[in-house]
């Protein structure tokens, strides 16, 4: 199948594309920068390819994999060194240093906040974190628009369905059966937020969940496929490709 030729790729998203090489399935680049970071939340995501776009004139070609909805992002300037700046989610642009809180620990005591201050908490007392799902969904939207501004060709993939209510933290809504997975969070299908994505930008299906129909076992975790198991998803993007092609 034909893949997508691009002088300069920019990637970014978290342990998805981090270190790894499963977008070779799709693109034919002539040279890559990715500036992905492993537990990074959307925020972060979008603004990577933002700052490096505005540094670099060069990119051509974005791809993006988008991470789980009730990850918060801390941006602070470099100079500055909290009190808890020894966590590992430490993303890093040119001026900021991102500080990420991979899970939503407001209700389960025995998950430790990793960026320990108050508004942290009280950004995740509210029921289903709407405005945490709301802010993370307004980054994706924030980069598509940036992007169709700058005119620069871009794809972008999801690591889970975001309508998948499996997804959702299982705290509150008691419905989701792995504690893993009820960290990502999700959405109603309806959503309006949802409503103002650019299909033509996006490539199916979502990871996790095109796994778990996959009649061979492709994950290293619950939340991380394996090397052949990226490839396999890769190949399935690119058939996406072919299809809104043809």
């Amino acid at each position: 199948m034909a893949k997508i030729k691009a002088k300069h790729l920019l990637i970014s998203g978290h342990s998805w594309t981090t270190d790894k090489d499963w977008y070779n399935e799709i693109y034919e680049a002539d040279k890559v920068t990715n500036v992905s970071y492993t537990g990074s939340g959307n925020k972060y995501i979008a603004e990577s390819v933002m700052e490096k776009i505005i540094s670099d004139d060069s990119i051509t070609n974005v791809l993006v994999c988008w991470s789980g909805l009730i990850r918060i992002d801390f941006a602070l300037p470099k100079v500055v060194r909290p009190s808890w700046n020894d966590i590992q989610t430490q993303g890093e642009t040119e001026k900021s240093r991102y500080f990420t809180n991979t899970m939503a620990p407001y209700r389960d005591r025995a998950v430790k906040t990793q960026v320990d201050t108050e508004m942290v908490r009280l950004m995740y007392q509210e029921k289903d974190y709407a405005s945490v799902k709301n802010q993370s969904l307004l980054q994706i939207l924030n980069l598509q628009n940036f992007l169709k501004v700058k005119e620069i060709e871009a794809k972008f993939c999801f690591m889970y369905d975001y309508t998948n209510s499996d997804f959702d933290h299982n705290h509150l809504s008691g419905e989701a059966s792995d504690d893993y997975f009820s960290t990502l969070g999700s959405v109603d299908k309806g959503h309006p937020l949802l409503n103002e994505f650019d299909r033509s930008m996006i490539m199916d299906p979502p990871g996790i969940d095109w796994g778990l129909r996959q009649p061979d076992d492709l994950f290293k975790d619950a939340v991380h496929l394996t090397k052949e198991g990226y490839t396999k998803w890769a190949q399935e993007l690119a058939k996406t490709l072919e299809k809104s092609v043809g």
